[in-house]
């Protein structure tokens, strides 16, 4: 009777052992599983390809949502954004939101054989931008585009500018004002003192086609007649004007933190943001509006009809009618 007592009282401290062990180590999972208070680092996916963002995500275990949207930030296919910040603590399986630049780059046009104008102008409509014009004699038409670097065809890197090389004349005619435009200040300096002229007043002006401190205009113009020791007066490019800058999605994302708001509503601004972002491009001018209020002439020899008072909106909350205005 009494071995028997013994062995039952082994069995129920090896239960409780057992309840302990279970509970010690298990509440660890239980907590995890149904409270999900693991955490995990944000890896860093900036510039990355989508497909590697998105691989590198997961395995931090994280969702991923992709946002597309046009950047000239970084290369096709590639993140611009993410959010939350690379190095935050977050939970496991918090959605990252990543956007990745669905916009290709400029393609370089072909104005080789062109006039340096209208080239430029080509170039100008196109969003291109022009690096450097160097000039070279060529049997080639005066002033016309021998060859562009990169290649026409060419799909630009974001931010990536062109260079241009124009034909000029074989032989400088020394009573024919040279074509100075787009040349380096310095270098348009040293070809005049070559060719027996002075450089006179220098100003500056905006041209986004150009780099800065080329050459945009000169007096006498390129093929003015002209005599040694005479002075020029240059027009230099100061650069592009400035722009009112508009806030970026960063910025956004950026403030919202800072206005300690859920993430759930800083994803739901950014989206909104995003959408009024691509829509601003295509959204039709809104035509001004018919001066209703203004009053109608007088009839010679008489007044003119009182106009009846306008009547009350009725609002859509079905509230109380507002006022008429006076």
């Amino acid at each position: 009777m009494a071995g028997r007592i013994r062995i039952n009282y082994i069995k129920f401290i090896i239960f409780v052992i057992s309840l302990a062990v279970i509970i010690i180590f298990g509440r660890d999972v239980f907590v995890r599983r149904f409270f999900n208070e693991q955490k995990s680092e944000v890896p860093n996916v900036m510039n990355l390809d989508v497909k590697d963002a998105e691989k590198y995500l997961k395995e931090a275990g994280l969702k991923v949502k992709i946002n597309s949207s046009n950047s000239e930030k970084v290369g096709f296919n590639k993140v611009f954004i993410q959010y939350p910040e690379a190095g935050k603590i977050v939970k496991s399986n918090r959605t990252i939101q990543i956007w990745v630049n669905n916009g290709k780059g400029k393609e370089v046009p072909n104005i080789e054989k062109m006039e340096l104008l209208e080239a430029k102008s080509i170039l100008q409509n196109s969003d291109i931008q022009i690096e450097k014009i160097d000039y070279q004699p060529s049997d080639a038409k005066f002033n016309t585009i021998i060859s562009v670097y990169p290649a026409p065809g060419t799909k630009l890197d974001p931010n990536q500018k062109i260079s241009l090389l124009v034909s000029s004349r074989k032989i400088l005619d020394a009573s024919v004002m040279p074509n100075l435009i787009g040349l380096d200040l310095n270098d348009a300096q040293t070809l005049l003192v070559q060719m027996g002229l002075k450089a006179g007043k220098i100003s500056r002006s905006n041209d986004d086609t150009l780099p800065v401190n080329a050459i945009i205009s000169t007096n006498p113009a390129p093929g003015a007649k002209i005599e040694k020791g005479q002075t020029v007066s240059i027009v230099i490019n100061s650069g592009p004007a400035p722009r009112k800058a508009e806030p970026t999605i960063e910025d956004i994302i950026k403030q919202n933190s800072a206005d300690n708001v859920t993430n759930q509503n800083v994803e739901d601004i950014i989206n909104q943001t995003m959408e009024k972002i691509d829509e601003k491009s295509t959204k039709p001018a809104t035509p001004p509006a018919n001066n209703n209020n203004a009053k109608p002439d007088t009839p010679a020899g008489g007044d003119s009809q009182p106009k009846p008072a306008p009547q009350p909106k009725k609002p859509d909350n079905g509230g109380s009618a507002a006022p008429a205005q006076e």
